[in-house]
């Protein structure tokens, strides 16, 4: 089961709850900053307090688990 939002700052971030067992993890990707870069994707494990809004604001300014979508492609 997923869950989708979209945050828009200074690159257009989308972002997906996904349910897996009794563990919620937040994924986000971002449109590439240029026509020579690589989509962004990162996630992390969300705390059943945390709100999810807040979590995403704080991968946007700080990713982490993050991979270019042509390295997840390889």
């Amino acid at each position: 089961m997923a869950s989708t939002f979209a945050i828009h700052a200074r690159q257009h971030w989308t972002f997906q709850l996904v349910l897996l067992g009794g563990r919620t993890q937040l994924e986000g990707w971002c449109d590439p900053a240029g026509p020579q870069q690589a989509a962004l994707r990162c996630s992390t494990w969300l705390d059943p307090q945390e709100d999810p809004q807040t979590v995403a604001q704080g991968l946007i300014d700080h990713p982490r688990c993050a991979l270019p979508d042509d390295a997840i492609a390889a």
